[in-house]
C-alpha cells in the first residue's frame, strides 16, 4: 500500500498539477528558461512513484530516473528513444537533448525524501487511486511535437484599394495568421501582418451592383454568381480534380476536412468593373479579373502566383503507405498459398513470423534500423523454417512456384489501380482504393484455391464419410 501512497503524498499531487498547468498553460503564456525548466523538476518528482508501481524497489525507480533522464537530456540516442516512446504513447512527440536540463536532477532527493516521509492518514490511498492515472496522463503528454499543417488561405477582405488574404498553417497550427495584400488587383502581392483575422465570408457583392453577388459552395472549389434571379456557376474545380488537387496537399490533421475548398470570398470594385477573390485553404486562392476571367493562384512565400498553382493535368500523388501495403498485401499472399499448399500448422505459423518480420522491416520509424534487424531476424527464420517442413513433407515444386508467382502478381494487382488513377484513367482516389482491394483478394483467393487444390480436399471427406459410414 505504501508504494501506491507514494504518488498520492500531497507534494507528489503538487507537482502532478504543476507538471499539467506548465505544460499546457504557462509554456504557451511565458515560454522560456524558467517554464522549460520547471517541466524537469515536476517531472522527475511525478516519474519514481510511478515506475515504482511497475518494479516495487524505490530507490532502483530513483535511480532508473535519473539514469534515463540523463541519457535523454546528453545524448541524440538518447532522446530519439524517448521521442519514438512518446510518440507511440502519446502520438507524434519530439524531445530534444538539452545537458542544461541537468540541473533538475536534485528533483530526485526530494522524491526520495517523500517516500521516507510517508502522508498520514487513511485518505492518502484514495487520493493516490485518483492521482495515479492523472500524472500517468500529465507525464505522457508532455514534449508534444508541433504540428504541420499545409498553409491554406482561409479568409479574404477588401478595405478601400487593398485586398488581403488570411493565410494560417506551417510549423504550428497554433501560431497567429499571417496575410498578404494586394493593392493593384491581385497583380502582385506582398506580406502584410494580421492582427484581427477578416472573417471568413462566403458572399460578397458588388457595391455598384448589390443585385449581382457572388457565393462559395461549402466543401467545394466553386464560386456561383447571381444571374436574373438565380444562381449560376461562376467558377468550379470538378470534384474529381478537387479530389486529385486534395491528394497534393495532404493534411496533417485528419479533422481538417476542407484543406482544400472554398473558404472565403470578397469583391473589389476597380475601374471598369470588379475583382473577386475566394481564399481556397491549401490551393491558394482564385482571382477574377475585371474581364471576368478565372486564375487559381498558388502559395509562394512572396505571395500567391498562377505559376505556383498545382496543375490539373499533374499525374496524381498517392501516400508512400500505398506501395507499402502492396509489399505487404503480395508477401502475406505467396506466403497463405504456400501455407495452403503444404497444410501444417507449424508451416503456417512460420509463415506468420516471416511476415511480421518482414512488417517490422517496412516500418519508418526513428528506430528503423533497429526494427530492420529484428524483422530480418524474423524472416530469414520464418522462411529458413518453412524451407525446412516444406522439405521434411516433400512438398510439390507448384506449391512454392504458385506462392512465389503470387507475390508480384498481386503487388501489380494493389498497385495498378493507383497507377491508372495517377495517369487520369480514374476519376476518384475512392475508385481505384475500392479496385485495388478487390483486385488484391481476387488474386490473393485465386492463388489459394491453386494451391489448396480443392477437389482434393473435397475427395478425402468423402472417403471420411464413407469410412465412417
Amino acid at each position: 500500500m505504501r508504494n501506491v501512497a507514494w504518488a498520492g503524498h500531497p507534494l507528489n499531487v503538487a507537482a502532478v498539477v504543476v507538471l499539467l498547468l506548465n505544460d499546457h498553460v504557462f509554456k504557451a503564456l511565458w515560454p522560456g528558461v524558467v517554464t522549460g525548466k520547471l517541466s524537469d523538476f515536476a517531472g522527475l518528482l511525478v516519474a519514481p512513484p510511478l515506475l515504482n508501481l511497475l518494479i516495487g524497489r524505490p530507490r532502483v525507480a530513483i535511480l532508473l530516473t535519473g539514469a534515463g533522464f540523463a541519457l535523454v537530456k546528453t545524448t541524440a540516442t538518447g532522446a530519439a528513444l524517448a521521442s519514438q516512446a512518446w510518440t507511440l504513447v502519446w502520438g507524434p512527440s519530439q524531445v530534444l537533448a538539452d545537458p542544461t536540463d541537468l540541473v533538475a536532477l536534485p528533483a530526485l532527493y526530494a522524491a526520495w525524501w517523500i517516500w521516507n516521509h510517508p502522508d498520514p492518514g487513511a485518505v492518502r490511498l484514495a487520493r493516490a487511486l485518483v492521482v495515479i492515472p492523472v500524472a500517468v496522463l500529465a507525464v505522457a503528454a508532455t514534449s508534444a511535437a508541433e504540428v504541420y499543417q499545409p498553409y491554406s488561405a482561409f479568409a479574404v477582405e477588401v478595405h478601400e484599394e487593398v485586398i488581403l488574404v488570411a493565410v494560417r498553417g506551417g510549423p504550428s497550427f497554433a501560431r497567429n495568421p499571417t496575410g498578404y495584400a494586394s493593392t493593384d488587383a491581385g497583380k502582385s502581392w506582398f506580406r502584410r501582418d494580421v492582427e484581427i483575422p477578416p472573417p471568413a465570408r462566403s458572399l460578397a457583392c458588388p457595391p455598384a451592383q448589390p443585385d449581382r453577388c457572388y457565393r462559395i459552395v461549402p466543401g467545394r472549389l466553386k464560386v456561383e454568381e447571381s444571374a436574373n434571379g438565380r444562381w449560376v456557376t461562376a467558377w468550379e474545380i470538378s470534384p474529381d480534380d478537387q479530389d486529385r488537387l486534395w491528394r497534393a496537399y495532404p493534411p496533417d490533421l485528419p479533422e481538417d476536412a476542407e484543406v482544400v475548398a472554398s473558404l472565403g470570398i470578397a469583391v473589389q470594385p476597380v475601374p471598369g468593373g470588379h475583382v473577386v477573390v475566394v481564399a481556397n485553404g491549401a490551393d491558394g486562392i482564385a482571382l477574377r479579373d475585371v474581364s471576368g476571367t478565372w486564375r487559381r493562384l498558388g502559395w509562394t512565400a512572396q505571395g500567391f502566383d498562377a505559376a505556383a498553382a498545382v496543375s490539373l493535368t499533374a499525374p496524381g500523388r498517392y501516400d508512400d503507405s500505398v506501395s507499402t501495403a502492396a509489399l505487404l498485401a503480395a508477401f502475406a499472399a505467396g506466403l497463405a498459398a504456400m501455407a495452403a499448399g503444404v497444410r501444417r500448422f507449424d508451416f503456417a505459423a512460420l509463415a506468420l513470423t516471416a511476415w511480421a518480420g518482414f512488417w517490422l522491416v517496412s516500418l519508418e520509424s526513428l528506430f528503423r534500423p533497429v526494427y530492420a534487424l529484428v524483422g530480418f531476424c524474423l524472416t530469414l527464420a520464418g522462411v529458413g523454417g518453412m524451407i525446412a517442413i516444406g522439405h521434411r513433407s516433400r512438398t510439390r515444386p507448384r506449391v512454392w512456384v504458385i506462392g512465389l508467382a503470387t507475390m508480384p502478381v498481386v503487388h501489380f494487382a494493389v498497385m495498378a489501380p493507383y497507377y491508372v488513377w495517377s495517369a487520369g484513367g480514374l476519376g476518384n482516389y475512392s475508385q481505384a482504393t475500392t479496385l485495388s482491394v478487390t483486385l488484391a483478394i481476387v488474386t490473393s483467393t485465386t492463388a489459394v484455391l491453386l494451391t489448396a487444390r480443392p477437389a482434393d480436399i473435397v475427395r478425402r471427406l468423402r472417403k471420411r464419410s464413407d469410412i465412417s459410414g
